[in-house]
Parts: C-alpha cells; structure tokens; sequence
C-alpha cells in the first residue's frame, strides 16, 4: 500500500506539469502555422538564423529606443530553432516561434512545479501558473517569434528555481540561477528590475544574517558568470571599435535629466503605468481601473505575512517596487510589453496575499482562484487570437510556394491583401526563390491566393 500510494503521489508530481506542458503547447502552437504574426523584428531574426552559426551576431538586439540588449543570446536560440525544427517546415519562420513556444511552455512547468513545491499547494501552483500563462496579451506573444516574451520566461524560470531554493543548495545553483536571470538580458533590457530582484534574492539571507563568507562567495559566482555571459558582447564591442556601439544612450540620457532636475521623478506615473499594465495583460478582456491599488494592498499583506521569507519577497514584492522606483528615472512612455516580466510577481502576490487572508481557508481560496482561472480561459484565448496575428501568412505561404515551385524568374511579388508592414518577398526567398531585377515579370498574389504575373518593360 506505501509503494501504491507512493508511486501514485510521484505519478501525480510528474504529470500535472507534463499535462500543464502539453496543453500550454498545443495551445500557443494552434493555427501558428496560418496567423504566424510575421513583420519587421521577426523577419529580422529569422533572416540572421539563415545565415550560418559562423555569421551570427555577436551584439545585442537594438532597440526602438536605441538602447542594445546585453548580448547575442536571442539570436542563437532563433538560429538554434531553425536547425533544429526548421526542416521540418521548410525554414518557414513559424518554425521558431513553435520552439520558443516549447521552451516557454517548459518553463511554465517548472514554474508550477515550483510553486507547488514552495506552497504545498497543487491548487495554488496551477491557478498562479494559468493566470500568468493565459493572459492573452502574454499568450499571443509567446506564439511568435519576439524577444520580450521570451525574456519574460526566462524570469520565470530564474523565479522558479528561487522558489525551489536552489541558490541555497550550493554555488552551483547560485550560478544557475544568475546565468538564467542574466541571460534574460540578452533578450530585453526592461527585465533589469526583475533581474536585480532575483540577484537580492541571493543574498540577502547570508548578507542579514551576517556571513560575510557565503555573501562574497555568492557574489563571486555571480560576477564570474555574468563576465562569461558577456564576453560575446565585449568580442563585439572591441572588433566594431569605440564610438560605433549601440549603446544605452537613452537610459544614461534619462537618467541625467532626471537627476540634474531638468525631468521630474515620475513615481505617480510609473505607478500607474504598472497598472495599466496589469490591467492590459492580466484583467484583458475585461478592465478594473482599481487593479493597481488591489495589487499594492496585496503587496502590503504579503510584506507582512511573508516577511521572514526573504527569498519569496524577492520574486514577489520586490520587482514591483524596484520597477516603480526604476521607472520613475524614465522620461520616456511606459509601453505595457515593458512590463511582461513583472506579471509573474504580479500574480504570486495577489494569490499569496488572498490565502494569507484566508489563512484557515487558504486551499479553498487556492481552488476558488483555480475554478476561476479555467471560467475565464475561453474568453482570454479567444482574446488572444485578435492580438498580434496576421491571418493572411497561410496564404502569401502558398503564394509563395506556387511561384518558387514554377521557377519563373520574377523581379518583384506583389500581395496588396497584407496589412502595412507585411512583406510580400520575404517567404518566397526562404523557400530558395530569387528575385532578378531583371526578369521581365512581376508575380502578384490575390487574397484567395490566386497567382498572377505581369510582364514588365526591361529595366
């Protein structure tokens, strides 16, 4: 009976993530290969995972903002998926969207895993994870092939491995935890609040409790894997020489104005564009304009009952309000995708706090919040499919295929169904067409994707 019920509860341990794992996949991954959302930064990475590993960048991601990402990271992961799944959908660039898709929905199971191990609570761990995972704004994201998303799950997953404790099991796990927080960098700069978060949450413990020796090992650690993570970017830096980086103008430039006085310090604005935030990607499809003092009493409640937890503070409070304070030196518009990598302390502490309140009753509250997270799963997956999608990628695919498959030199392809910012060109060169400027036809492709040419003057 002991070996019975043992095996049943390891049974259980192992497939709920693996279910979690599954459904979160089948979900992000449905009707990709028809709505891939394809404009300019996806046909920018997947151009560069064409090129061979020898060709990749070696320097970060530039911005709209003209600030880079810390390293090349994201770029590798792109080419990573285009040699590991792309020939099975002949390089198309919905190929490594379906791989960030596998890798976030993996580190949704360890996050729930996680969270199960810390709280003791199955209920819990599934309803912060589909609250975090559904919401559609950060669902349609993880369909496609776009940085912040994938920055987001490597918070996640730095997050996760706090809250199994892993930097309090060895260096090596000290180590792990700052390569996964670090690299998050790689792929979005907004994350640093939240990277700074998961970097106290190592040691604050030995640094309050007065031992010295485990802070400066930790911090060693630490500092030795963010120099290796960085060498890529300083290869980089030296060989493009001084003065041709990109580089965080915009951050230093904010950051002066605010404290020289000539911008304000924004700590009302910032607040309130953390909770537009939570109101655009958590409470979408619906709006709660008082989400954001909702969020701030559950963080006072969870300060107070947590507070010997430094650890859980760390991932929960504290990237809320480092993220505030931080904002508040930016002078620039508070974007809601800036604040992907927050919703994961957003959820935890709303959902803490509730079972903190109803400490008696707090797995009732947890099944409660579960029951409520599957209610309201139709109406944000249907959400989802209205955001950051291109239907019309199924067709300009065929359209494509049939004109690379006839093999007419064409100069142009025209697909005027796109909406503004499509590129009608892209998938038929991928598919091994090349475009002769001086072919004598331009091929048109209809929204019933029908294909046409027309014959051109010389040039």
């Amino acid at each position: 009976m002991v070996t019975s019920t043992f095996t049943r509860a390891r049974l259980t341990r192992i497939g709920v993530p693996a279910a979690v794992f599954l459904g979160l996949t089948l979900l992000r991954t449905h009707d990709i290969a028809r709505t891939f959302w394809m404009f300019g930064d996806q046909i920018r990475y997947w151009e560069s995972a064409l090129l061979p590993l020898s060709q990749q960048p070696l320097g970060g991601i530039e911005a709209h903002v003209g600030v880079s990402t810390l390293g090349p990271t994201y770029y590798w992961l792109v080419w990573l998926s285009r040699v590991t799944l792309g020939p099975f959908f002949d390089n198309l660039p919905h190929a490594g969207a379906i791989a960030q898709v596998v890798l976030h929905s993996a580190i949704d199971a360890l996050l729930l895993l996680a969270l199960w191990t810390k709280t003791r609570s199955v209920w819990l761990a599934l309803a912060a994870t589909l609250f975090i995972s559904t919401a559609p704004y950060d669902l349609a994201l993880s369909a496609t092939l776009w940085n912040p998303s994938l920055a987001s799950a490597a918070v996640k997953g730095a997050t996760a491995l706090v809250l199994i404790g892993w930097p309090e099991r060895s260096l090596v796990g000290v180590g792990l935890v700052t390569s996964v927080a670090w690299v998050s960098l790689h792929f979005h700069v907004p994350v640093v609040f939240c990277v700074a978060s998961i970097f106290v949450s190592m040691i604050a413990a030995p640094l309050l409790g007065r031992d010295y020796r485990a802070v400066s090992q930790r911090a060693a650690v630490m500092a030795g894997v963010v120099a290796v993570l960085q060498l890529p970017s300083l290869v980089h830096r030296l060989s493009i020489g001084p003065g041709n980086e990109v580089g965080g103008a915009a951050v230093t430039g904010s950051l002066g104005q605010v404290l020289s006085g000539a911008a304000p310090l924004r700590v009302a604005e910032s607040a309130a564009g953390l909770a537009r935030a939570v109101n655009r990607i958590q409470v979408d499809p619906w709006q709660a304009e008082w989400i954001g003092w909702v969020v701030l009493a559950c963080a006072v409640i969870v300060l107070v009952r947590h507070r010997d937890d430094l650890p859980l503070l760390a991932v929960t409070v504290l990237p809320l309000g480092v993220s505030v304070v931080g904002y508040a030196l930016w002078v620039g518009t508070f974007d809601v995708y800036y604040y992907l990598s927050q919703m994961t302390a957003v959820v935890l502490t709303v959902l803490l706090a509730a079972t903190a309140v109803a400490r008696h009753h707090a797995r009732y509250v947890a099944i409660a919040a579960l029951a409520l997270a599957v209610a309201i799963l139709p109406a944000r997956v249907r959400q989802a499919g209205t955001i950051h999608k291109m239907p019309e990628y199924d067709t300009l695919v065929d359209g494509s295929r049939q004109i690379a498959n006839r093999g007419v030199p064409v100069r142009a392809i025209r697909a005027d169904f796109l909406p503004p910012g499509g590129n009608s060109e892209f998938l038929f060169t991928v598919l091994g067409g090349t475009l002769d400027p001086a072919a004598a036809w331009v091929a048109s492709i209809a929204a019933d994707g029908l294909v046409s040419y027309e014959r051109v003057s010389p040039q």
